[in-house]
């Protein structure tokens, strides 16, 4: 087991400015850290980060801290994995609050440390001064130079409210954006307009240290149960990829990011003004006051980053669904209701938007055509160029 001890007072403490001014071999061996410190919180609450300590588990590192707050300790766990080729200069981490395996295997092949805290059981009031412990003698300790965060929801505002401690922050569905000079790029799905509690959306430009990008059609929950539509499963990943990696270019070599692709007021209708297309099995759109992305003849997001299964689609995608047993649990999914196959198909059922055919005549039309606005994405480093080569070869496969 690795571990550091630091008395209060982190990096300039006598204790861990020895531990660091030892022999070469002494800091070779440091990869953890366990320390104690007080912290003052929001509301008067007073916390101490006691523990953060990593072991081999593998070819990563398993990590365990313990946060104590109001008298009673919250156990952090997590894993720290580091990059095969190890960076040739100053060395950078990313810290994500949940696993995921869209953004990490690109941030270890671009030579990033990833340190997974599952912050789940921490209180909101303790995440974002556990968050700023934590880097702050992580960049000690393991000598990174560069810290990145990734976080969605609650997580992603307390890094916000940290954004001291971070060099850059991914950031979904954030409902705070982090002050100048610390980088972000936002992003969030069509859901955020439809759920219970609709966004409270940014009407004016971002900031020059951010970058908005609005997913259009893409809803966070792909794997919903008891929908009454087909669930929408369009993922979000090739997008947040390409935009980790601007993000990656941004703080490392001060690359601007491409521009915001975000809806501003102009770009939002009240939506009890859509004027939705004839479409069979279209759940009817949650009730209540609220302003939503524009659509197209097809019911289509028009406004934000379309990625190329939007831009070329086979079906209407939306932020909203509805339950299919009304006792069963809620369906918090998009839907998404494919288009028909031919002229006759569509008549049948009474559906308005054109059938496959009839937009695009025949499969070899459509892939060229996906190729086209997928490199299109590439070039404006909206899209990585392994996952334009996935949605051409997805398109050889269209249902028609």
């Amino acid at each position: 087991m690795n571990r550091i001890s630091a008395k209060r007072g982190g990096a300039s403490s006598p204790t861990y400015a020895r531990s660091l001014a030892g022999s070469k071999r002494t800091r070779a061996r440091i990869r953890g850290a366990a320390f104690v410190g007080s912290l003052a919180f929001a509301y008067g609450a007073h916390a101490e980060l006691l523990k953060f300590e990593t072991h081999p588990e593998g070819a990563n590192e398993a990590v365990h801290a313990t946060v104590k707050l109001d008298g009673t300790s919250y156990e952090i766990a997590g894993t720290l994995a580091k990059p095969a080729k190890p960076p040739s200069g100053a060395k950078a981490l990313l810290l994500e609050t949940q696993p995921s395996e869209d953004v990490k295997p690109l941030a270890l092949e671009r030579g990033l440390a990833v340190l997974t805290l599952d912050f789940a059981k921490l209180p909101d009031k303790a995440r974002a001064p556990a968050l700023r412990d934590v880097l702050g003698h992580l960049r000690g300790a393991l000598k990174i130079k560069r810290v990145l965060g990734r976080a969605q929801g609650s997580d992603a505002d307390a890094m916000s409210d940290e954004a001291p401690a971070f060099d850059g922050l991914l950031l979904r569905d954030a409902s705070r954006e982090p002050a100048a000079p610390t980088r972000f790029i936002a992003s969030w799905g069509a859901d955020a307009y439809w759920r219970e509690k609709p966004r409270v959306d940014f009407t004016n430009a971002a900031p020059a240290n951010g970058r908005r990008f609005y997913l259009a059609g893409i809803a966070a929950s792909t794997t919903a149960t008891n929908c009454a539509a087909p669930v929408n499963a369009r993922p979000s990943a090739p997008a947040l990829r390409a935009l980790f990696a601007a993000l990656d270019e941004w703080t490392a070599k001060g690359v601007a990011p491409p521009a915001s692709r975000a809806p501003l007021d102009a770009d939002l209708a009240s939506a009890q003004d859509l004027k939705w297309p004839k479409i069979p099995a279209l759940p009817a759109p949650p009730e209540g006051a609220r302003r939503v992305p524009k659509i197209d003849a097809d019911g289509n997001e028009v406004p934000g980053l379309r990625l190329p299964d939007l831009a070329l689609p086979i079906a209407t995608y939306t932020g909203f669904n509805a339950q299919k047993d009304k006792k069963g649990p809620l369906c918090v999914a998009g839907a998404a209701i494919p288009f028909a196959a031919t002229k006759v198909d569509r008549e049948k059922n009474a559906d308005s938007r054109s059938a496959l055919v009839e937009r695009y005549g025949s499969r070899a039309y459509f892939v060229a055509t996906m190729r086209v606005i997928a490199d299109k994405l590439v070039k404006e480093r909206l899209l990585l160029q392994q996952d334009a080569d996935a949605y051409v070869a997805a398109a050889r496969s269209a249902p028609f």
